[in-house]
């Protein structure tokens, strides 16, 4: 990069009120010039001497318009000079020892002098030096080139209409941008509406295409019904048509068995005539009298009747052969007419049926053209969206949240809705971090959600417990939801060995206070980290350990609780453990995991046992067999998979269950004693063991200071059992 070396002359300028350098404007009338005595430049009432009139020109200051002739590659010595050069392209830069040596240096005119030394201080004092946009460095080189138009005053007109060009464009480019502000922010704004229009319209035509398949479910299946009615109405049809065939055929037959027993009526009646003829014609001795003329002339009738009998049934025969009786006929007639109507009802409705299929089947075909329709603008507006999406910053499966928070994705819902993505961002951090999360665990945050810096200290009294006795403000350390579920787990941990070991001979406050007096070793430390475990187990409430902890460490639950649900665990993954060694890898099929299950838990039923298995199956979804010893993993939080989380809800629903039946027994009673809750269980569960029973009843009437209460009303009752060692069943089969 080339550049041209600065020497800046002795020559000083007045300083203004602010300490700041400014150039004023070089006035013909300040020069002075004597042709006995050495020129003089005056600059605010201080008299500098010029050089000699040998180096440049007596007049050239006097003369308006005029440069003092310095050829850039001129080459001659100078004085000091604070080792600045000029680039190329308007910055002043400081030369180093190497640049020195490789530049040549040439006396500058007075007035460059300054100008240069003018324009290097003002950058320098604004701290503008480098060559970037900036009102401030703008103005400096404003003021400069002001001064040296207002010296030139040939130039100067020129010069000011360049100048006065550049200040309008600049004037009119800063108004152009003040005027596309606020345009920038009707299209950022723009943008959002569109945004939110697309999910609107999307919600609107998931909506819509739901409703669409609902009513084509709706009219299909309205179709089978009519198809499967009109065919069962033409198979009613041509039944009755058979039925119709079938009762004519038993009429014609029913006819002629008539015909034929008429026949055989007269032929009898003949007949018995005939014998009554033959008695009276007989005498006493039974003989019969033969009277010849009697017999000719009864033989001429007969002859006469029977020729007319003939007659008249070949009459009847020719006639009425294909004739029934009126009264058949009548009610055959009366039974045609009702089945022509039946008929005729059908045919309606077959018709009007057709026309509701070919009107259904009309509407199939609209709707399948609208579906069409409403599947093509969807995938233009799918398209448009992905190309929005494109371009635009991607939305966040804020779903997802919910798999890695405690609570799961049910709190997650409840503290994330109608929350910005801000909002939730703070949220998941305050999760992560432990800070300022102190809600309810339904997405109200507590007024008192600022962390404090120091916790107030309860007291040195008996009734203050144990690990909270201090008289001084304690230092809130800020435990994170982690540091808290590990240190439960560790207190739990050491508690469980000194009750092997020595027994339960401490309250669960001392045993606190000792375990931090051992692990920080003074009593400062122990007194401030039990008061962070208390405050921080009560900020993360929603968290079911710590929940759990505070209310055990509170006095409000039975500490059992938590030693009953651990050892029952415990017990059930060393049988189903050691009995699974004996399979490849400790692994087992769903069936024989069934099995274990009915075999070591028997109380439970059969859905309780499935639900087990399918939360196994969902545990280990990508395992063709169930690993048994994944199940009872648990990490160091205490935290457990969805199989343990199954088997501890159904032991709560069997306390719930347990409770249930203690308060159909007592929710008449005014009050409840000790005798009272006794009979009442052994009632409810006449196979509970003595010890049991005596637990369960001195941790219900047992008060805060130890001592037993004689009575106490029904909701109390309720309210320890809930918070006690209260179930059906306390031991596995063995």
């Amino acid at each position: 990069m080339e550049v041209t070396p600065y020497t800046p002359t002795d020559y000083s300028l007045a300083r203004t009120d602010n300490n700041v350098h400014r150039l004023p404007p070089i006035r013909s009338s300040d020069l002075i010039s004597k042709s006995d005595e050495t020129p003089v430049y005056t600059v605010h009432n201080t008299r500098y001497a010029l050089p000699a009139s040998n180096i440049i020109r007596g007049i050239s200051d006097q003369q308006s318009g005029e440069i003092d002739s310095w050829p850039a590659n001129a080459s001659g010595g100078s004085g000091a000079f604070r080792s600045l050069a000029l680039t190329n392209q308007g910055r002043l830069v400081s030369m180093g020892t190497n640049l020195r040596g490789k530049m040549d240096t040439a006396p500058k005119p007075k007035f460059l002098a300054i100008i240069e030394d003018y324009l290097y201080t003002e950058l320098k004092a604004l701290g503008v030096e480098e060559s970037t946009a900036n009102e401030s460095r703008l103005q400096v080189f404003r003021e400069v080139f002001s001064a040296i138009i207002d010296d030139f005053k040939t130039y100067k007109p020129l010069l000011s209409a360049i100048k006065n060009e550049y200040e309008i464009m600049l004037t009119h480019l800063n108004d152009k941008v003040k005027e596309l502000e606020p345009l920038r922010q009707q299209l950022v704004l723009l943008s959002e509406q569109c945004d939110k229009k697309l999910m609107q319209y999307r919600k609107e035509e998931r909506e819509e295409i739901l409703l669409l398949k609902e009513e084509k479910r709706r009219l299909q299946q309205s179709i089978r019904q009519l198809t499967n009615q009109n065919q069962n109405l033409e198979t009613n049809i041509q039944r009755l048509q058979e039925e119709v065939s079938n009762q004519y055929q038993l009429y014609r037959k029913e006819l002629d068995a008539r015909k034929l027993l008429i026949n055989d009526a007269n032929d009898l009646r003949n007949q018995q005539e005939k014998r009554a003829d033959e008695k009276e014609g007989l005498d006493e001795q039974g003989m019969k009298k033969e009277d010849p003329i009697m017999m000719r002339i009864a033989l001429k009738q007969a002859r006469k009747d029977l020729n007319g009998a003939l007659a008249k049934i070949t009459h009847m025969e020719a006639n009425y052969n294909d004739v029934v009786p009126r009264r058949d006929f009548i009610a055959l007639e009366a039974k045609s007419n009702e089945h022509l109507e039946r008929i005729k009802e059908l045919q309606t409705t077959n018709d009007n049926q057709s026309q509701a299929i070919e009107h259904f089947r009309t509407q199939n075909e609209n709707l399948k053209e609208d579906i069409q329709r409403l599947q093509r603008e969807k995938d233009e507006l799918n398209i448009k969206n992905e190309n929005i999406h494109d371009e635009m910053t991607p939305r966040p499966s804020w779903h997802l949240a919910g798999e890695v928070i405690d609570g799961g994705a049910e709190r997650w819902q409840n503290v994330s809705t109608n929350k910005t993505s801000q909002e939730r961002l703070v949220i998941l951090l305050n999760e992560f971090t432990g800070g300022g999360n102190d809600d309810d665990g339904t997405g109200n945050q507590s007024q008192s959600s600022a962390v404090p810096d120091q916790l107030s200290p309860r007291g040195e009294g008996e009734q203050v417990p144990f690990h909270l006795r201090s008289s001084r403000p304690v230092k809130n350390r800020r435990l994170t939801r982690r540091d808290v579920a590990v240190l439960v787990q560790d207190i739990w941990t050491e508690r469980r060995i000194s009750d092997k070991q020595d027994g339960r001979t401490k309250s669960l406050s001392e045993f606190i206070y000792e375990f931090f007096r051992n692990r920080y070793g003074n009593h400062n430390t122990a007194v401030e980290m039990g008061y962070n475990l208390d405050y921080a187990c009560k900020r993360f409430k929603h968290n079911d350990n710590c929940q759990l902890f505070y209310h055990i460490l509170s006095g409000e639950a039975d500490e059992d609780i938590y030693h009953y649900t651990k050892n029952l665990i415990e017990q059930l993954a060393e049988r189903i453990i050691k009995e699974s060694e004996t399979y490849p890898n400790g692994s087992v099929t769903t069936e024989k995991f069934q099995n274990m299950l009915t075999k070591y838990l028997p109380n439970k039923s059969a859905n309780d046992i499935s639900e087990l298995v399918a939360a196994a199956e969902k545990e280990q979804p990508h395992e063709e067999q169930i690993s048994l010893a994944k199940l009872f993993s648990v990490d160091d939080e205490d935290n457990y998979g969805e199989f343990i989380r199954v088997l501890k809800r159904q032991l709560n629903e069997d306390k719930q269950s347990y409770i249930h039946d203690v308060v159909e027994k007592i929710e008449n009673l005014s009050s409840v004693n000790a005798k009272d809750l006794e009979q009442t269980l052994r009632a409810i569960n006449p196979r509970i063991q003595s010890n049991e029973l005596a637990h369960v009843v001195q941790w219900t009437f047992e008060a805060k200071d130890g001592s037993q209460m004689p009575s106490m009303n029904v909701n109390d009752v309720l309210q320890r059992l809930q918070n006690g060692v209260f179930y059906r069943q306390h031991a596995l089969s063995s």
